[in-house]
C-alpha cells in the first residue's frame, strides 16, 4: 500500500501546492500524473517510500500534509481499500473544512470505478472530471482550482470552536482515536436528509456493540462539527440499551423527560418544582425563539422503543439535529443507519500504543496481534494499552500470551456476557477487561462496586461517598471516605474502567459494570452496597428541594433510580432478600430489603409520582419483598395494585403487563390458593397467546405456570395433559437442549410420581437431572432438584419393611450429598435445603429402623414429595414468617428427633452416620426456635458434631466442612438473638 508523498526528504515548514494520495498498486498513474502537475509549476508531495499494512503514519506524511494546499486523490478501486489512503483524505477533508466551512481543497480524480461508489459525498461537491478523461485534462483542472486557492496549508486550520454542552460539558476521551470516515458520514447523512417523506427534524442513527466507541464519536461529532450547530449540543444520555428490562418505552421517554427538565432548569427556563412537560415546552420555545441549529443526542437508545414514542424522543424543533446511538437500528426504519465497527487499523495501532511504544520488531509485530485478537474493540483496546504500560504485564506480548488459555472464570463470564460481546473476539475482550478488573486494589474495587450498581449515567463522588458511608462508613469520617473514593476513581479512570467528564463526575461504560457485576463473588459486600445504594438514592428523592445543591442531589439520583427499578424488576424473589439467606448477619435488621424498597418507593412516589413507570417497578420489588418476607396478603395487594397501574400506563395485554399479573399469580400459589393462581396463569397464557402465538417461547412459561397450579391442586390429570403438551411443544419451539426443556422434564416426573407411576417419573427425572448437569453443572441449584427428584423416585418402593439392603445405603448417601451440596450453595435456610433435610431425615429413619429389633420400628415415615421446580423467573416462597411454614419445620423436627432415637437405641456402628443424623438434628432444632435457648441447644450440638467427623474424617473432609459451615450459621442466629433479641422468631434468615 502507498501513501500521498514526495520524492526526496520533506523539509520541516515545507509547503507543497498538492499532496497526492493514492494506493501502492497504482503508483504507476501517480508517477504520470504527477509529472504532468509538475509541468504546471505546482509542488507536488508523494510518498515514494510505500508503506506496508500495519505501519505507523509516519511523522514526514503528517508534516507533508499539514504543508500542502490541497489534497488529490487517485480514486481507483484500491484506495477506499487503503487505511492510509482513507486517512489522509479524511484529515483533509476536515483541515479544509475547519479552514473555510467548505472541502474544495479536496479534489477526487475517479478512474475505473463509477462516480457512485466514491465513499464520501463531499468530494462529489465539484465536478468531477469524467472518469474516461485523459490525465492532462484533468491536470489542467486541478491545476486552474489549485491557482485559485488563497496560500494557506492544511497546518493552518484553526482549532473548532468549544460547542456549548447541556446539560453538562462532555471534555472527551484520551482513548479516542481516529473514526474520521464515520464522522463524516454522519455529517453527509445529516446533510443528505432533506426531510422528504417526514415530518422529522433529520434523524442518523450510530448503530454498534457494547463498547464500539458510539457515544464518543457522538460527542466527537458535536465537538468537530461545532459551527454546524451554533445553537449548542443537547446530551441525553444513560438511556439504558445494557438492560433487558430498559425496553419499556415508558421508562425511556420518563429518562428523556428528566434529562429535559435538568437542562431547562440549568437555563433558568423554569423553576425547581416545575414538572417535566413544563420544562419541555419552556426548551422547545428557547430554541425556537434562538432560531439556530442545534445537535440533540439521544445516547444509548434500547431496541423495542416503538415509532410513536420515538417521536416524541427527537429535537423538539425543526432546526435540530437528531443523532442516536444504539444496538439496534431505528424504529420503523427512521433516521439514517451508519454501523459503527471495529476501529481502523492505524488508529488501533495508536490507541494500543497511547501508554507505551512497541520496540521495532517482535513487539510491533505482538501489538498488530494484539489488535487482531481484540477484535480492534475500542473499549478492549483503551483497557489494554493501560495493561502493557505495566510491568507485570509483559509488554504487548505478555497480555498477548495470557489469551491462549484463558481460564474456566474467563469463558464463563464471556459466556454470560452473551450478546454483549463481538463473537468472535468476546473471549480475549472479556479477558482484558476482567485482567483491568483485578489490577485493582481493595479500595479501587470498591468504589467499582458501588459504580457497578449504578446507570451508566454521569455521577459525582459525594454520591459514591454516600452509598460507602451507608455500607462501610462505620467507624470512618466522612472525609477518610471522600478520600477513599476519589483514589478508588482515580485508580479505575488510569485503567481505562471508568471516565471523568470534566466537572467533576465520572461514568463507568455498562458492558465494564456488568463484568465487573459478574465477577464480583463477594456476595455479601455486594448486598450490602446494594442496600446502600437504595437507601441513599431513595433520601435523595424524598429530601429537600430548596436550592441548587439539593436539586442537583435530586436529579443526579434519578437516573440511577430508574436503573434501580429496572434491576428490582429483573431481580427474582430470592435474591431481593439475598439468595443465601443472610440479611440479618449483614445488617442487623430482618426488614432491612423490606424497609429499603417501602422508602425507595416512598422517595418515588414523592418525586416522581404514584403512577410513574419508576414508582411501579419499585411497588413491584416492595410487594415481592413483602411475600419474602411471609406477608403474602399485603404481596398479594402490593403486586395487584403493580398490575393495575401498569395495565392503566402500558395497556392490559402489554408484555410488562402481564409479567405483572403473572407475579399476581406466583403470590397466589404461596398463599396455596391453588385455583386463584390457575385462573391468573390461564388469564395470563390466553393473553400472551393471543398476542404472540401459542409457540411463542412467553407463552410456554404461562402453560409451565399453569400446570404447576394444576399440579398443587391435585388435578393430576389435568396437568399431565398441560405438561404433555408443554414438552412437545418446547421441544418444537425451543429444542431439547433447553433450559425450559428440562423444566418440562422434571414437571413430567412430578405428575408422574403424584399419578403412582414410580418407575416412570424416575426416568423423567433421570433425564431431566442428566440435561441439567450438561446444561448448569453439577452444582447448580436445578440440577441438585432433579437429582434429589430421581432419589426420591427410587426410594419410593421402600416401606421400610425389608431388611436393610445396598439400595438403600446408597439412597442415604445421595439425600446426604446433596445436602451437603445445597448447604454449600444454598444455605441452610433455602427452602429447597430444607426439604432435603427432611428427606435424608426420612431416609436415615427408614433405614435405621430396618437395622433395629424386630417389631420395634415404630410408625413409618412420612412419603418423599419431589422438588416442584418452577418455571426460569418464578420464584414462590423463600424467606417466611413463622406461622407461614411451622407445621413444615415442626414435622421436620419431629423427623429429626426420631431418627436420633431410632440411631440411640440401635445396633448401629457407622460413627459417621450417628454424627451426621445429630447434625440434622441441630439443623431441624435451629429451624425451630420456638423456646428460649432453643438455639443454643442447637449449637452445642453442631459444635459437637464438628468435633466428631473432625475425628474420624479430618478437618479437610467434605462432611466435616459442612458440619463446620452449619456451626457457623447457626452461631450467626445466636448471637443476632442477643443484639437484637425479640426478631429471631419472627424470621428465618
Amino acid at each position: 500500500m502507498g501513501s500521498a508523498g514526495a520524492e526526496g526528504p520533506a523539509r520541516s515548514g515545507h509547503r507543497y501546492d498538492v499532496f497526492l494520495s493514492y494506493a501502492w498498486e497504482d503508483i504507476d498513474l501517480a508517477v504520470r500524473f504527477q509529472e504532468l502537475l509538475e509541468a504546471h509549476g505546482l509542488s507536488v508531495f508523494r510518498d515514494v517510500t510505500g508503506m506496508r499494512d500495519y505501519d505507523d503514519i509516519p511523522t514526514v506524511i503528517r508534516a507533508a500534509l499539514d504543508g500542502s494546499r490541497t489534497l488529490v486523490a487517485l480514486y481507483t478501486p484500491s484506495f477506499p481499500e487503503s487505511q492510509y489512503c482513507r486517512w489522509e483524505m479524511y484529515t483533509a477533508l476536515t483541515r479544509s473544512y475547519h479552514l473555510s466551512g467548505q472541502t474544495r481543497r479536496v479534489m477526487a480524480v475517479v478512474r475505473g470505478m463509477s462516480f457512485s461508489q466514491v465513499l464520501s459525498s463531499r468530494l462529489k461537491c465539484l465536478r468531477l472530471p469524467a472518469v474516461t478523461a485523459a490525465l492532462a485534462d484533468v491536470s489542467d483542472s486541478v491545476h486552474r482550482l489549485v491557482d485559485g486557492m488563497d496560500h494557506r496549508t492544511f497546518g493552518d486550520a484553526p482549532a473548532p470552536p468549544v460547542p456549548s454542552w447541556y446539560p453538562e460539558p462532555a471534555v472527551g476521551s484520551r482513548h479516542f482515536r481516529g473514526r474520521l470516515q464515520e464522522l463524516w458520514q454522519i455529517r453527509d447523512a445529516f446533510d443528505g436528509d432533506d426531510g422528504a417523506g417526514s415530518d422529522l427534524p433529520p434523524v442518523v442513527f450510530l448503530v454498534g456493540g457494547g463498547g464500539i466507541g458510539k457515544t464518543m464519536l457522538a460527542e466527537q461529532y458535536g465537538r468537530l462539527f461545532a459551527e454546524d450547530h451554533p445553537g449548542g449540543v443537547f446530551v441525553l444520555g444513560g438511556l439504558g440499551s445494557h438492560l433487558d428490562g430498559s425496553r419499556d418505552p415508558l421508562r425511556v421517554a420518563a429518562l428523556v423527560d428528566d434529562r429535559i427538565t435538568a437542562i431547562a432548569r440549568r437555563l433558568e427556563l423554569v423553576g425547581p418544582d416545575a414538572p417535566a412537560a413544563a420544562a419541555r415546552a419552556a426548551l422547545s420555545t428557547r430554541l425556537a425563539a434562538t432560531g439556530t441549529p442545534y445537535l440533540w443526542i439521544l445516547d444509548d437508545l434500547p431496541a423495542g422503543v416503538d415509532t410513536a414514542v420515538f417521536r416524541t424522543l427527537v429535537a423538539p424543533t425543526a432546526l435540530g439535529r437528531t443523532l442516536v446511538t444504539s444496538r439496534a437500528p431505528g424504529p420503523g426504519g427512521q433516521g439514517a443507519r451508519i454501523d459503527v465497527g471495529e476501529l481502523g487499523e492505524p488508529d488501533s495501532l495508536a490507541l494500543l500504543s497511547s501508554r507505551l511504544s512497541p520496540s521495532p520488531g517482535a513487539e510491533r509485530q505482538a501489538r498488530r496481534r494484539l489488535a487482531q485478537a481484540l477484535g480492534r474493540h475500542p473499549l478492549a483496546m483503551a483497557v489494554a494499552a493501560e495493561l502493557v504500560a505495566l510491568p507485570e504485564t509483559g509488554g504487548f506480548a505478555g497480555l498477548l500470551a495470557s489469551f491462549a488459555e484463558p481460564s474456566p472464570d474467563v469463558l464463563e463470564t464471556a459466556e454470560r456476557l452473551g450478546v454483549h460481546l463481538p463473537t468472535a473476539h468476546g473471549v480475549s475482550i472479556c479477558a482484558t477487561l476482567l485482567r483491568g478488573i483485578d489490577r485493582l486494589t481493595p479500595e479501587g474495587l470498591t468504589v467499582m462496586r458501588l459504580a457497578s450498581l449504578l446507570a451508566p449515567a454521569p455521577f459525582s463522588p459525594d454520591l459514591l461517598t454516600d452509598i460507602l458511608a451507608e455500607s462501610d462508613g462505620e467507624g470512618r469520617d466522612r472525609q477518610q471516605l471522600r478520600e477513599s473514593v476519589r483514589r478508588g476513581l482515580a485508580e479505575a479512570e488510569r485503567l481505562a474502567l471508568a471516565r471523568p467528564d470534566g466537572t467533576g463526575s465520572s461514568s463507568v461504560h455498562a458492558l465494564v459494570s456488568r463484568t465487573l457485576r459478574l465477577a464480583d463473588h463477594d456476595d455479601t459486600a455486594r448486598e450490602r452496597a446494594r442496600r446502600a445504594a437504595v437507601r441513599v438514592l431513595a433520601e435523595r428523592l424524598e429530601g429537600p428541594a430548596a436550592g441548587a445543591a439539593a436539586r442537583f442531589r435530586t436529579f443526579e439520583a434519578l437516573p440511577h433510580v430508574r436503573t434501580v427499578a429496572v434491576a428490582l424488576a429483573e431481580r427474582d424473589d430470592q435474591h431481593l432478600l439475598n439468595e443465601a439467606g443472610r440479611v440479618r448477619s449483614e445488617s442487623g435488621d430482618p426488614g432491612t430489603g423490606l424497609g429499603l424498597l417501602r422508602l425507595l418507593h416512598d422517595g418515588c412516589v414523592a418525586a416522581l409520582g404514584p403512577s410513574d413507570i419508576t414508582t411501579l417497578r419499585v411497588l413491584a420489588g416492595l410487594a415481592a419483598a413483602h411475600g419474602m418476607c411471609g406477608d403474602h396478603d399485603t404481596a398479594v395487594r402490593l403486586k395487584h395494585q403493580a398490575y393495575e397501574g401498569l395495565a392503566a400506563l402500558l395497556g392490559p395485554h402489554h408484555p410488562d403487563t402481564l409479567t405483572a399479573l403473572n407475579n399476581v399469580g406466583v403470590t397466589e400459589l404461596d398463599r396455596g390458593e391453588y385455583r386463584m393462581a390457575w385462573r391468573v396463569f390461564g388469564q395470563v397464557y390466553r393473553a400472551r397467546s393471543r398476542r404472540n402465538s401459542a409457540q411463542h417461547p412467553d407463552t410456554l412459561l404461562a402453560l409451565a405456570n399453569a400446570s404447576v397450579a394444576a399440579s398443587l391442586e391435585g388435578r393430576h390429570a389435568l396437568a399431565l395433559r398441560l405438561r404433555t403438551s408443554l414438552l412437545a411443544r418446547t421441544a418444537r419451539v425451543l429444542g431439547t437442549r433447553h433450559p425450559q426443556y428440562a423444566d418440562a422434564l422434571n414437571g413430567m416426573g412430578t405428575t408422574a410420581y403424584a399419578l403412582g407411576h414410580r418407575a416412570e417419573a424416575a426416568d423423567w427425572f433421570d433425564r431431566a437431572y442428566r440435561l441439567r448437569r450438561d446444561l448448569y453443572g453439577e452444582q447448580h441449584g436445578d440440577t441438585l432438584d432433579a437429582l434429589e427428584n430421581r432419589l426420591v423416585a427410587a426410594s419410593a418402593d421402600h416401606d421400610g419393611t425389608a431388611g436393610p439392603d445396598r439400595e438403600e445405603e446408597e439412597e442415604e448417601e445421595g439425600f446426604r450429598e446433596v445436602y451437603r451440596c445445597r448447604l454449600d450453595l444454598q444455605g441452610p435456610s433455602h427452602p429447597a435445603t430444607v426439604t432435603t433435610l427432611r428427606h435424608c431425615l426420612v431416609a436415615c429413619r427408614r433405614g435405621t429402623a430396618a437395622d433395629g429389633p424386630a417389631g420395634d420400628e415404630g410408625p413409618l415415615p412420612p412419603r418423599m414429595e419431589p422438588v416442584q421446580t418452577l418455571p426460569h423467573g418464578v420464584t414462590s416462597g423463600g424467606v417466611r414468617l413463622e406461622a407461614d411454614d411451622m407445621d413444615r419445620r415442626i414435622e421436620t423436627f419431629e423427623l429429626a428427633c426420631s431418627a436420633q432415637e431410632l440411631m440411640a437405641d440401635s445396633d448401629e456402628d457407622d460413627e459417621v452416620r450417628a454424627l451426621m443424623t445429630q447434625l440434622w438434628l441441630a439443623h431441624a432444632t435451629a429451624l425451630m426456635d420456638q423456646m428460649d435457648g432453643q438455639r443454643d441447644v442447637a449449637l452445642a450440638v453442631a459444635e459437637d458434631t464438628e468435633a466428631g467427623l473432625a475425628r474420624e474424617l479430618g478437618r479437610d473432609h467434605p462432611l466435616t466442612r459442612t458440619a463446620s459451615s452449619l456451626y457457623r450459621w447457626i452461631e450467626e442466629l445466636v448471637d443476632a438473638a442477643v443484639e437484637w433479641p425479640g426478631e429471631g422468631r419472627t424470621f428465618i434468615d
